[in-house]
């Protein structure tokens, strides 16, 4: 097994699995495995001006699996996540997977 395939199984059998990081949310009405990642989230606004209260509260960082998601999400598009309607601010894509900012519009 080469490398890339060792990380695709490791995804597979660690990162989303639901007995160990991953989570269902509803995203657009579908039922998906994301695992949201609050540590990450808060280190990339270090050094900002922003209450760490009102970034959980305004802001969630997920990892998906792009085929789960089933479209290419953009900067600037609305996603439906649990029930509430937020803007994607940021979106990275790695080894198969979606790295996905959302906040409320206007934070």
């Amino acid at each position: 097994m080469g490398f890339k395939e060792q990380i695709q199984e490791d995804m597979e059998k660690v990162f989303f699995n639901e007995e160990e990081f991953a989570e269902l949310h509803s995203i657009n009405g579908r039922e998906i495995l994301v695992v949201e990642d609050s540590d990450e989230l808060a280190a990339l606004y270090i050094g900002r001006d922003v209450h760490t209260e009102q970034l959980f509260r305004d802001s969630i960082l997920f990892h998906v699996r792009k085929g789960d998601l089933g479209m290419e999400p953009v900067t600037g598009m609305y996603l439906e996540y649990d029930g509430r309607c937020l803007l994607v601010t940021d979106v990275k894509e790695d080894e198969g997977m979606y790295t996905i900012i959302l906040e409320v519009n206007g934070h």
